[in-house]
């Protein structure tokens, strides 16, 4: 596992390409400003962009936990790529505030901790992204490290000085 699972940097996020290639429609397009937290792809090469495996159901289950706030998906069809093990990977998040951002890491603590039930003896490593727009700076804080210590290593972190 890796030492330091979580990494954090300025991003610029742009989703101009991604529109071109995927040819979505002004409704998908129109997410970015009517969501509180919305399930964007990663780029996984020159016009492949792919959403992560738990994209729907992580949507779902936010749904119907938080109906207080929206969320949703970047796109009018979701491509997501799929693994063969029990290793979790979240869809990136693009979070519209810094405020939601405490909120967003324990709605995907819950999601891990209930995604595993019945399993919390497996080996499981959980891979998320999260885009933050903090007052116009844009930061990614990316998660790659093991599922039983996602909630602890968070609990750790000052998020208000990321």
């Amino acid at each position: 596992m890796n030492n330091n699972p979580v990494s954090v940097s300025d991003v610029n996020v742009d989703f101009e390409k991604y529109f071109a290639v995927e040819q979505l429609s002004d409704g998908a397009k129109s997410r970015i400003n009517s969501a509180d937290i919305l399930a964007v792809p990663a780029n996984y090469g020159p016009d492949e962009y792919y959403f992560g495996q738990e994209t729907i159901d992580f949507i779902k289950y936010c749904r119907q936990s938080d109906p207080e706030h929206t969320y949703d998906v970047l796109a009018d069809e979701v491509k997501s790529l799929s693994l063969h093990s029990f290793d979790i990977w979240m869809p990136v998040l693009y979070v519209a505030s810094s405020v939601l951002l405490p909120f967003v890491i324990n709605m995907v603590s819950n999601y891990i901790w209930e995604k595993r039930k019945g399993r919390e003896k497996e080996e499981t490593e959980v891979d998320v992204t999260f885009l933050v727009d903090n007052k116009g700076t844009k930061k990614s804080i990316h998660y790659k490290g093991d599922a039983k210590t996602f909630k602890e290593t968070f609990d750790k972190i000052d998020i208000s000085k990321l």
